[in-house]
């Protein structure tokens, strides 16, 4: 199964939309041997796939900032009820599906989206998948792995795999790699609870590229009452579109 997942450096997101720089991640998830812990992972993303409610919390380590948190959850009939919460440089992107209607709010203005707008549209869990309610967000790739360390401690477990980019079919925009490194912390149940993504090498200018990114996996006991934060004029929410 091959996988494209993204790791973008911000403009207004992390990991997937509207952002200055990207890492393209075309590795392939299965290989002739499983590497060390790829079973562990697996697992992970397979409760990740199959849960009706969860989501993760984006952080750029070079700020120190959180860039985005996205929280989901399917209805009685399998339509996606999400949150999606994007900050960059002071600024706040908030989007909320209720499975039916699209709502943003940007520069603190709220409005209810056109069904003419890409934006709005209607996920669900079996024929629509939402692709950060996905396994793609873990960015599991098992081709081109060059070690793999494991740590044990009292609470759990890392996993950490280091990849030479060529082989693993990892490239960035305005740039290239010299290394590319993710740790996946797990808890003593060996469930996945969080990753960490590091990517080194050099801008097209000769600059220093360093992207680094802690993603947080929110699973079904951790998502909550998802609920509509964006206030727009009653006429313009009642409105078609």
């Amino acid at each position: 199964m091959n996988m494209l997942n993204t790791l973008k450096k911000l403009a207004a997101v992390a990991l997937a939309a509207a952002l200055c720089a990207s890492c393209s991640f075309m590795g392939n998830t299965e290989s002739a041997e499983k590497v060390e812990g790829q079973e562990i992972i697996e697992k992970s993303m397979k409760a990740y796939n199959e849960q009706n409610s969860g989501g993760y919390e984006a952080y750029d380590n070079t700020t120190g900032e959180m860039t985005e948190r996205f929280v989901y959850q399917y209805d009685e009939v399998g339509f996606m009820i999400y949150l999606s919460e994007q900050y960059n440089d002071g600024k706040v992107y908030k989007e909320y599906c209720s499975g039916y209607a699209t709502y943003v709010e940007e520069d603190g203005v709220g409005k209810k989206l056109p069904k003419s707008d890409d934006r709005a549209v209607m996920y669900t869990h079996d024929y629509s998948r939402n692709s950060k309610a996905t396994d793609a967000i873990f960015g599991f790739i098992a081709s081109g792995v060059e070690n793999v360390e494991r740590k044990d401690t009292d609470s759990g477990s890392t996993l950490t795999y280091t990849y030479s980019p060529k082989d693993a079919g990892i490239a960035v925009d305005g740039g290239t790699l010299d290394s590319y490194v993710i740790e996946y912390t797990l808890d003593s149940f060996e469930t996945v609870r969080q990753i960490h993504q590091v990517a080194k090498g050099k801008n097209d200018d000769g600059s220093e590229l360093i992207m680094d990114y802690t993603v947080k996996i929110i699973y079904s006991d951790g998502a909550g009452e998802i609920e509509n934060p964006i206030k727009v004029e009653s006429a313009e929410e009642n409105s078609e579109g």
